[in-house]
């Protein structure tokens, strides 16, 4: 066999090999786009500004960082179920790290898009678990909703049932932990199968105990929906709908390589005939 052949045989090999690699998956919201009735999707086809509705980000945004998609905030929770063998140290420990590495903040003050301050911002877990650098110091800002997700995320992560909180004009967290003593309230959630027995988790203030409902909402008057019950499942929109999506950009750019090649492969056998 020439060497002109092997050469093309191999790079042939390159291309097939490379067309059967997974995805390289990154933070699961990559781009975001404004609609016409003027709000802003992700590509998941999540409204960020506003909660409520079919393409609302209640609970629907928590799906994002879970499951297939689940990355940085996912990966903190397994740490902590490695690091505290007892459960409730471990929950004590997860909403302590959360309250230590985040700050609240108003989504006017931090979110512009296309120039214009955004009144309302939902941010994923992972989103809010890569604004914070434990090396640097930085926290990460975000209000309810972000910090909910956020431990909602972790926690599941930590091994932990979840539940995700649509109070009036707020967002906050459930877990199952029926053995902690220090709740003020312990909830039952319908149709779960289960008695009394999640916890309110309020990230929201730095001194805010695990298991303490705000008396705003110790009367209910509010929805949770359990993170592993969600029947929605985030599934990532294309970015460029007229794209088959088949080849990936790297296989690309390994084509016009291949082709290139090849070309100079010819140029030279017709160089050596002559």
């Amino acid at each position: 066999m020439s060497p002109a052949r092997r050469i093309i045989i191999f790079l042939m090999l390159c291309i097939f090999a490379l067309s059967l690699s997974p995805p390289v998956r990154g933070i699961p919201a990559s781009s975001f786009s404004v609609m016409q009735d003027g709000d802003w999707y992700d590509n998941f086809g999540i409204n960020r500004n506003y909660y409520a509705g079919p393409n609302g980000y209640l609970p629907a945004l928590a799906t994002e960082t879970l499951n297939d998609n689940k990355e940085l905030a996912y990966s903190i929770g397994e740490q902590f179920r490695t690091q505290y063998s007892d459960i409730e140290d471990r929950a004590v420990a997860i909403l302590k790290f959360v309250q230590t590495w985040t700050e609240y903040g108003y989504d006017s003050d931090n979110f512009v898009r296309n120039g214009v301050a955004q009144d309302e911002w939902a941010q994923n877990a992972d989103e809010m678990a890569h604004a914070f650098d434990q090396t640097t110091g930085v926290r990460a800002v975000g209000d309810c909703e972000d910090m909910a997700f956020l431990c909602g995320t972790i926690y599941v992560g930590a091994g932990f049932d979840a539940a995700v909180v649509d109070a009036p004009e707020h967002v906050a967290l459930l877990i199952w932990l029926p053995e902690y003593p220090n709740a003020n309230n312990y909830w039952d959630l319908p149709n779960d199968n289960r008695d009394s027995g999640w916890i309110w988790v309020e990230a929201t203030g730095s001194s805010n105990p695990l298991g303490w409902t705000p008396p705003d909402f110790d009367g209910g008057g509010w929805t949770a929906y359990p993170i592993g019950s969600l029947t929605f499942v985030a599934e990532p929109i294309p970015e460029d709908s007229t794209s088959t999506g088949f080849l990936s950009p790297d296989l690309d750019l390994l084509i016009v390589i291949v082709g290139i090649v090849f070309s100079i492969i010819l140029a030279i056998a017709k160089t050596r005939r002559r």
